[in-house]
């Protein structure tokens, strides 16, 4: 029997010291049910109150293998964000809606268990990808408003794309995540837009990367990172399999930005 936390974030938040927040670097290395297990174990071993995977950590680049939500795999994760205490974000799975139409998609999981939030990654890659061809993009960006702060949502290929941070901010976006299955190539590019994303928003950004070889033509790095809002990295990982983890001071966020009003300044053109 898994260990239950006891529920003391709150009186953390409550006291401004933060809480503790998690990414699983792991990759997609072996059959659907493998790589859930080997999700679960590495969840297992940290008491995080916000746990990031990876995209499509269950099966990647699998473009036939969509199951719906809620499903099976987000009945796995429902369980064990009941019994630890904890929010999971669940990197991102393939969606299958009832038109049988494929969304990559990632699921926000609250502590009592419950799917608080969903996300249809929105930019498909196109470059040496079936994910363009083969899946929906989704329309909605989404932040959700929890006791952790408000979680705004995105996936991978996303992070090229300021607009849509820009739009998580304004819905009142503190921390945005952004797991992905980013390419070994692309490294610094991965470092320089997860440094960006948190500095041109002023708020805590979470990178969390799938590493390793699942295919022969895909790569990936690693490098998961946790960025605070001054864009300074609090945290990273090298190119193996880790769990790495960084205090998350949602006040810090408020403070910063009344304080260093740039996001006042915006202009519409």
């Amino acid at each position: 029997m898994r260990h239950v936390r006891k529920s003391y974030w709150l009186t953390r938040v409550a006291d401004h010291m933060g809480y503790k927040a998690a990414c699983i670097q792991m990759g997609a290395l072996g059959t659907r049910s493998e790589n859930i297990d080997r999700a679960v174990a590495l969840i297992d071993k940290t008491d995080a109150d916000l746990v990031v995977l990876p995209e499509l950590f269950t099966h990647c680049r699998d473009f036939k293998a969509g199951e719906p939500i809620p499903g099976p795999t987000t009945e796995v994760f429902a369980r064990l964000a009941r019994e630890k205490g904890s929010y999971i974000v669940m990197g991102s799975v393939l969606e299958v809606d009832e038109h049988r139409r494929m969304f990559n998609t990632s699921v926000l999981i609250d502590r009592r268990g419950t799917i608080c939030a969903r996300y249809r990654k929105i930019h498909l890659f196109s470059y040496r990808s079936g994910e363009k061809r083969s899946l929906i993009a989704g329309t909605d960006v989404v932040a959700a408003r929890t006791k952790l702060g408000i979680i705004g949502l995105s996936i991978c290929y996303d992070l090229r794309f300021p607009e849509l941070y820009r739009a998580l901010v304004q819905k009142g976006a503190e921390i945005i995540v952004c797991p992905a299955a980013w390419p070994s190539p692309r490294l610094e590019h991965w470092i320089a837009l997860n440094r960006a994303r948190a500095i041109e928003n002023q708020c805590y950004f979470i990178g969390c990367n799938q590493v390793g070889t699942p295919a022969p033509a895909a790569t990936f790095v690693g490098g998961s990172m946790i960025t605070d809002p001054w864009g300074e990295t609090i945290v990273a990982a090298g190119n193996a399999e880790a769990i790495i983890t960084a205090v998350i001071d949602v006040d810090s966020v408020n403070e910063i930005r009344k304080e260093y009003t740039f996001l006042n300044d915006i202009v519409a053109f």
